[in-house]
């Protein structure tokens, strides 16, 4: 008798939640109900051309979901822009006892021996060295990569074609954007954002925008 399926629900219904419904979808122990969609269905992106996803309902539809389909697990398919909304979808997921499931491509290359928490993605492209500490809910995009021994916090988004080195550390919220650097023993600070091609060479305070090369500071963010 086959074992039964793992319920799943993505929280999200844009390009990005295209790619994760086809990472976990190659997946023979995972059945995809659907997406959410704070526009319930819709919104331009999840109804284009090219995207099937079915919208379930709004995020808020999430625990009548478990109640419905238990053992539901969730995964967070929203993009950087979109920083607190996963802060928030992250708490209620906890309030409901909703466990995180990771998607990892399979053209990732995971090390056996890096730490990757529950509902992390990590792209097509991208590599996670051995001794590296990825907490939950982090997005590890394109091409990306994360050098042995960094320290990743809960609900990082590192962008398309980013760099972090060894022993660098971001906490918790964290944006680096596409193409940028963060240089070896650096700190993050939570909060911060690193601008697109930005290279960090100097500890960055919390909630802290940097820009350029080397980095520096031109805002705070709220």
């Amino acid at each position: 008798m086959a074992e039964p399926k793992i319920p799943v629900v993505i929280l999200g219904a844009g390009g990005f939640a295209v790619m994760v419904h086809e990472m976990l979808s190659a997946r023979q122990d995972v059945l995809v109900l659907g997406s959410t969609d704070k526009a319930l269905g819709l919104s331009e992106r999840s109804v284009g051309e090219g995207v099937n996803l079915r919208i379930l309902g709004d995020d808020e539809i999430v625990p009548e979901l478990a109640e419905q389909h238990p053992g539901l697990r969730a995964v967070i398919a929203l993009g950087p822009d979109l920083m607190d909304v996963r802060a928030r979808l992250i708490r209620m997921l906890d309030r409901a006892g909703i466990e995180p499931i990771r998607a990892v491509h399979p053209r990732a290359a995971v090390s056996s021996l890096a730490g990757l928490g529950a509902g992390t993605v990590v792209s097509a492209g991208a590599v996670v060295s051995a001794g590296s500490q990825v907490d939950r809910h982090c997005v590890i995009t394109i091409g990306a990569s994360i050098d042995h021994d960094a320290r990743l916090g809960a609900n990082v988004f590192v962008g398309q074609g980013a760099r972090i080195a060894s022993y660098a550390e971001l906490h918790d919220n964290v944006v680096v954007e596409m193409g940028a650097s963060v240089n070896s023993r650096v700190s993050i600070g939570e909060g911060a954002r690193v601008t697109g091609g930005a290279f960090v060479n100097t500890d960055i305070p919390d909630h802290a925008v940097v820009v350029g090369s080397p980095a520096r500071v031109v805002r705070y963010l709220e």
